[in-house]
């Protein structure tokens, strides 16, 4: 089985040698890593080449966004794959700031080859976290305890979060078992199911540049019959900056949301609306109404009064709608689970 490695990077030099030396360190060793560095100014392209030579790298001369980054990484494996490499390869997409036990990927292959009709698998990460930054002879990483995340759970609301995230790791998520989706942050993808979900070409929605593409995603695999599984035996670790609060509360969030990236804030809000616009059905919309709008009309006020980003955003994003019901159009179309069916994952 034959995996094929897909990178984004921008401006994230810092973390290259972690990850490489991770790869390079995997028990399994049947794979080909592919960079798309989507402009980085940080000297990436140049380091890369210096040091990991093997890596095929190539560049775009500005930043087109993570879900156009993806598909750029994509379109090129699946051009060159027969039909016959098809049936024997995986993609295995992850940041560029992860660093991977040396069983990673084996476990994951190995899970794939017991049942190959699985859409996707989400390995179990970790949060890693840096010490004494700026300091080229003090810094370091540190793996914590701290899950990131055992994959995409989804609320009444049908906003998709990670589950396990922040929480302290005491064997709660040491069973495998059916989850809604993997993330965007590292996963497993069986080609197959790339391949029966692409619309325009499109594994992500590049209309969406960045941020919960991979929820639209999860959505439309499910839609079309394409489950996901977690794999606790695969594990990885995601860089989160300097140690700080974990699990948090809400009115912690809603205090953090006023000092978090603006642009985070902006393209996050717009695309969930995006994500309900695509693939709500009315059932959907009245299973979920209570938290649906409560949680997301909340979310826009604030964001349209006290934050100007996601003002600039949510009015542009007026344009894309008629684009959008084009592809929800796509998606009804080729459903084939009920939406009974996909209704069993919602929860609180």
């Amino acid at each position: 089985m034959k995996a094929y490695i897909h990178i984004l990077t921008w401006n994230d030099r810092r973390y290259l040698p972690d990850l490489f030396d991770s790869l390079e360190n995997q028990t399994y060793q049947d794979f080909s890593v592919r960079i798309l560095d989507n402009g980085s100014t940080d000297g990436t392209v140049d380091y890369l080449q210096q040091y990991y030579p093997h890596a095929l790298t190539t560049r775009n001369t500005k930043n087109i966004g993570f879900a156009e980054g993806h598909n750029q990484l994509v379109r090129f494996t699946l051009d060159h794959l027969s039909e016959s490499e098809i049936n024997d390869s995986v993609i295995i997409w992850m940041n560029s700031d992860m660093i991977l036990e040396k069983d990673a990927i084996k476990n994951l292959i190995e899970e794939f080859e017991l049942d190959k009709t699985v859409g996707m698998l989400q390995p179990k990460l970790y949060r890693a976290f840096g010490e004494n930054l700026g300091d080229e002879i003090l810094e370091e990483t540190v793996k914590s305890d701290i899950l990131d995340t055992t994959g995409l759970v989804v609320g009444k609301s049908w906003r998709m979060s990670d589950r396990g995230a922040g929480e302290m790791d005491k064997g709660q998520y040491d069973n495998q078992t059916d989850i809604f989706a993997a993330t965007g942050t590292m996963a497993l993808i069986n080609i197959k199911a790339i391949f029966d979900t692409l619309i325009q070409n499109e594994m992500f929605d590049k209309d969406f540049f960045a941020y919960r593409e991979d929820c639209d995603l999860a959505w439309r695999l499910q839609k079309n019959g394409w489950k996901a599984k977690f794999v606790p035996s695969a594990i990885a670790y995601h860089y989160r900056g300097m140690y700080g609060a974990q699990k948090l509360s809400i009115w912690r969030k809603l205090i953090n949301r006023k000092s978090n990236n603006p642009f985070l804030a902006a393209y996050s809000t717009r695309n969930q609306l995006y994500v309900l616009l695509k693939n709500l059905t009315f059932g959907d919309l009245i299973f979920g109404l209570p938290w649906i709008a409560v949680g997301e009309t909340g979310r826009v006020v604030y964001g349209m009064v006290f934050e100007p980003q996601t003002r600039k955003r949510l009015i542009s994003g007026l344009r894309s709608i008629p684009s959008m019901l084009e592809k929800r159009k796509w998606i009804f179309k080729n459903a084939k689970v009920k939406e009974k069916e996909i209704r069993k994952y919602a929860r609180n």
